[in-house]
């Protein structure tokens, strides 16, 4: 039976990279195979009877990670920033250098952002028909109407695509009132977007919850491994 795989698809079963990120070491020269080096991502290699090595360093089998962050605002979850921004990658030190973002937060969002080495477990999570719940607290400009709730739980307009069914709820702390939003769906900005097009200005958006894992009282920047019963509990069904 043959157990080739691309050399890209190689990378990220061990746990180096995402399938892109992995694109993009091996184009750069920095991967090779039995002392070759190889720049074709599709390269076919046996990744169990073959040497693979990323910057020199033999890549074998890794025991898979699992963490979650509070990632702080102003924190970007590239691995790199040609701006020069800092990302979670400066938290995670040069351990987790192998490690990938489970979804994306943008820079302006704090919270919980889960981090592996499980290729295939993060891609189920954040697979957009997993329907892991998310849920945010949403900061806005000024108070939120009963219109607005019930637009958010029927479905708000985004390029041209109702959005799912939204949870929400409002919180009231220390006089100040926060937005309480579960998504099922994990469209690019779509908390922001939602908000503003009820007109609402963001100020502050927190992640406080993936799948029923709460962020709970971890500092911003703070990171801690999950319990093997977390991990279970975050798994979709792989069938």
């Amino acid at each position: 039976m043959d157990r080739k795989v691309s050399l890209a698809r190689a990378l990220s079963k061990l746990g180096v990279a995402s399938r892109s990120q992995a694109r993009t070491l091996i184009e750069s020269g920095r991967v090779s195979v039995n002392g070759k080096c190889l720049t074709n991502p599709e390269v076919r290699v046996d990744p169990d009877r073959e040497v693979l090595r990323v910057d020199g360093r033999v890549i074998r089998r890794a025991a898979p990670i699992y963490l979650m962050m509070h990632k702080p605002t102003g924190v970007v979850t590239t691995r790199s920033d040609e701006r020069g921004r800092k990302t979670v990658y400066d938290l995670l030190g040069e351990e987790g250098r192998w490690l990938f973002p489970v979804g994306r937060l943008d820079k302006e969002t704090a919270g919980l952002l889960l981090l592996t080495n499980d290729t295939q477990w993060g891609n189920r999570i954040s697979a957009p028909d997993s329907k892991v719940p998310k849920v945010y607290h949403v900061k806005l400009g000024r108070p939120v109407s009963e219109e607005d709730m019930a637009r958010l739980r029927s479905g708000i307009l985004l390029d041209g695509t109702p959005t799912a069914p939204a949870k929400a709820a409002l919180l009231h702390v220390k006089h100040e009132e926060w937005l309480v939003l579960t998504l099922q769906e994990g469209r690019n900005r779509q908390v922001r977007r939602m908000c503003e097009a009820l007109g609402h200005r963001v100020e502050r958006l927190i992640r406080v919850a993936v799948g029923g894992l709460l962020l709970g009282n971890l500092p911003p920047g703070g990171l801690r491994p999950l319990t093997p019963e977390e991990v279970r509990r975050l798994s979709p069904p792989s069938g």
